[in-house]
């Protein structure tokens, strides 16, 4: 199967496993509430935990999320790549998503292609609570049997996961360290 494929298949409501710059995750359509329900189920993930989204660029994010000047400017400054920004979401966001808009811009492109037809999303293709996948090897097989479907690209590097941040009163405020540390978000912002 082919990307495009593979969107069809998250376009008729399935979910599936794809990688990104920095691991294995679980897609749906991030705009379809029963998708992301399936994505809540297979992960075992409390409804208390909200999912981030992948966006293909910055134009589909205004489609999703009203940004400030500083958001603005750290997307500028490191998108595509691991920060996922905590923004304001507008109102067509499903509310199971999350209760604002989280997102990033992957340096994968397999990713970015997955949604650009839509926001897909993002969270760790594994149960909640077991380690991050590097590799399809990596997924439990109880997971794997609830999707749909599987981009194997093969073992990808063992770095950190994404930092998620947002900004609060022109400063960066971090919700989980990761490759972009807060002084260098707090030096964009400046």
């Amino acid at each position: 199967m082919n990307l495009q494929e593979y969107r069809g298949r998250l376009d008729e409501g399935k979910i599936g496993v794809y990688p990104t710059e920095t691991a294995y995750g679980i897609a749906a359509d991030a705009l379809n509430q029963e998708s992301v329900e399936k994505v809540y189920e297979a992960k075992q993930r409390p409804k208390s935990k909200p999912l981030t989204t992948i966006c293909c660029d910055l134009e589909q994010v205004e489609e999703h999320a009203n940004l400030t000047e500083d958001e603005r400017k750290l997307i500028e400054e490191f998108m595509p790549g691991p920060l996922t920004l905590v923004v304001e979401k507008k109102s067509h966001v499903p509310d199971n998503l999350n209760e604002s808009f989280v997102f990033r811009i992957p340096g994968s492109e397999t990713a970015r292609k997955l949604a650009e037809e839509g926001p897909i999303t993002a969270t760790s293709a594994n149960i909640s609570g077991e380690s991050t996948s590097y590799s399809v090897d990596d997924i439990s097989d109880e997971l794997l049997e609830k999707v749909d479907f599987v981009v194997d690209e093969g073992k990808l590097s063992d770095g950190p996961t994404s930092t998620i941040a947002e900004v609060n009163n022109g400063e960066a405020v971090l919700h989980r360290r990761g490759p972009i540390s807060e002084e260098d978000l707090q030096e964009v912002l400046k």
